[in-house]
């Protein structure tokens, strides 16, 4: 079903990402959400013998995300961007600014009222553009822009997951956390 709507966008940075767990730190809502697009990338290749195309291969490359919000706190740039809020209070960019790889949550309302839950489990942004334009006689609004590149997890090989809060078969609950930590399948008893 179609999407009409998009809300509570969060970012979670991650602490650790070995072959063995995935751990993350709290996350953080990093604004109003305006719009999320997802892009995947593949890559093909095809091996040419006895004049024409014997076999052909495919990989999948980085998949590009972009978020516009109301705005960005100097909370949230601090935690996505990696950068540094001074003791007066002041967002500082430096040099020294190292972006965390994070996990990326959002939910995206349905035609039906129901919700398309959806994790992208590890990427990293890049500092958003920023546009300022003196008032006309009619404003117009200055939003920031933010581009991510999410790349599979080490420890189990995984881009992401969505759900829909309407699909019968999955249980109800596994909503009720969705924006406290990265959803992760529940472990067989």
């Amino acid at each position: 079903m179609a999407t009409i709507g998009l809300r509570d966008i969060y970012f979670f940075p991650i602490l650790t990402d070995t072959e063995e767990e995935t751990t993350y730190d709290t996350g953080i809502r990093i604004g109003k959400a305006m719009q999320a697009n997802v892009q995947p990338s593949f890559n093909s290749a095809e091996l040419r013998a006895e004049d024409g195309v014997a076999a052909t291969a495919d990989a999948r490359g980085v998949t590009t995300v972009t978020v516009q919000t109301d705005d960005l706190s100097k909370k949230s740039q601090s935690v996505m961007f990696g950068k540094k809020i001074n003791s007066d209070g002041v967002l500082v960019d430096s040099e020294d600014d190292r972006p965390p790889y994070g996990a990326l949550a959002f939910r995206s309302e349905k035609a039906n009222g129901a919700y398309r839950y959806v994790v992208l489990y590890k990427g990293k942004f890049t500092l958003p553009e920023s546009n300022y334009e003196t008032k006309q006689e009619t404003p117009a609004f200055q939003t920031p822009t933010t581009t991510g590149r999410f790349i599979r997890r080490e420890s189990d090989r995984l881009y992401g997951n969505d759900a829909d809060d309407d699909d019968s078969e999955i249980d109800k609950s596994i909503f009720d956390n969705w924006f406290d930590t990265p959803y992760e399948e529940t472990p067989e008893a």
